[in-house]
């Protein structure tokens, strides 16, 4: 019995499929990718240094905050600042929460947070309460010397919130996770 083969038209379309419809719907997901999942930032200031160095490149989660899901305490959030470029902060303080400021310290729910990130200790600044509004984050850089965070242009609305930053991806030696500090 002879080999049954496809008509030239289907082989055609075959080709034309592979070579034309394929790259088209590959290069459209990773559009959606790239637009709604995740995105690559780049750390231009000293900011948040220890745990982000100039130059490094990291991940943003950008659908980490959508639907009931909000930042929480110790996450590293990407967000659009005052002057419109993204900022990378660690958040300190949620919605609700009286926060006091004290020689570069924080002090929350009757104690001191435990930030082990803090690059060094402050510069002393005049002492500052504050209740963080509902729907908003204080955040601050773990380098508070060299940071311009909340304490500059006040809390964060989380409607700026891009998303959360997870990984250091380049340079080699800095690749990691970049992981939540719990405070206790």
């Amino acid at each position: 019995m002879p080999e049954s083969r496809p008509p030239a038209d289907g082989r055609r379309a075959l080709r034309i499929a592979v070579r034309i419809v394929v790259p088209v719907l590959f290069a459209l997901s990773l559009w959606f990718v790239f637009t709604h999942i995740v995105r690559f930032g780049y750390v231009v200031s000293s900011s948040m240094e220890p745990a982000l160095q100039v130059g490094d490149y990291y991940t943003v989660r950008l659908d980490s905050y959508r639907g009931d899901r909000r930042p929480e305490r110790g996450d590293v959030i990407v967000y659009v600042g005052p002057d419109g470029a993204p900022y990378v902060k660690r958040v300190i303080g949620l919605g609700g929460d009286l926060l006091v400021l004290v020689g570069g310290r924080v002090w929350f729910q009757d104690r001191w947070l435990r930030e082990p990130y803090v690059k060094e200790r402050p510069f002393v600044s005049p002492p500052r309460s504050l209740v963080v509004p509902r729907g908003s984050v204080f955040v601050l850089g773990d380098n508070r010397n060299f940071s311009e965070d909340s304490r500059d242009y006040g809390p964060v609305p989380l409607e700026r919130v891009m998303g959360h930053a997870t990984k250091i991806v380049w340079p080699r030696e800095h690749a990691r996770s970049l992981e939540r500090v719990e405070y206790r």
